[in-house]
C-alpha cells in the first residue's frame, strides 16, 4: 500500500462513518490533505470509534514500517520502523503514524504529549 490507501483503510475502519467520509473525500487533492494534517490537532481524536482505541501500549509496533501524517512532515511520509517515527516526532503534536496496511495507527492530538493512543482496525 502507498500512504494515501493505508490512510484510506484506516480511517474506513477506525473512524465514524461521517468522518471517514470527508476524510476520504479529501485525499488525493493538495489542498484536501493539507486540511486533513490540520485536523489532526482536534479534530481527529474525536471521530475514533472507541471499541477501535487502545491503550498506550504499542510495544508490538515499534519495529513496523510505517507512514507519517503531520504538519512538519507532510501526508504519508515513510519511515523503516514506528521507533524511528517516534523519535522524530517526539517533540510535535497534532501527528498520525500508520503501519504501512494501514491495520493500526497512534495518534497524538494537540497539547496532549502523554496521551497518544493506539488504534487498531
Amino acid at each position: 500500500m502507498d500512504a494515501t490507501q493505508a490512510f484510506t483503510y484506516f480511517v474506513r475502519h477506525c473512524l465514524s462513518h461521517e468522518r471517514a467520509l470527508r476524510l476520504t473525500a479529501l485525499v488525493g487533492s493538495e489542498r484536501g490533505e493539507r486540511k486533513i494534517l490540520d485536523g489532526l490537532y482536534h479534530e481527529f481524536m474525536p471521530a475514533n470509534r472507541p471499541d477501535r482505541v487502545r491503550s498506550q501500549d504499542y510495544e508490538h509496533v515499534l519495529d513496523e514500517s510505517c507512514f507519517v501524517y503531520s504538519a512538519s512532515m507532510g501526508f504519508g511520509a515513510v519511515f523503516s520502523t514506528v521507533r524511528e517515527a517516534l523519535l522524530r516526532l517526539s517533540a510535535e503534536d497534532g501527528w498520525l503514524i500508520l503501519l504501512t496496511d494501514g491495520s493500526a495507527g497512534i495518534h497524538r492530538p494537540e497539547d496532549r504529549w502523554d496521551d497518544e493512543v493506539l488504534i487498531l482496525c
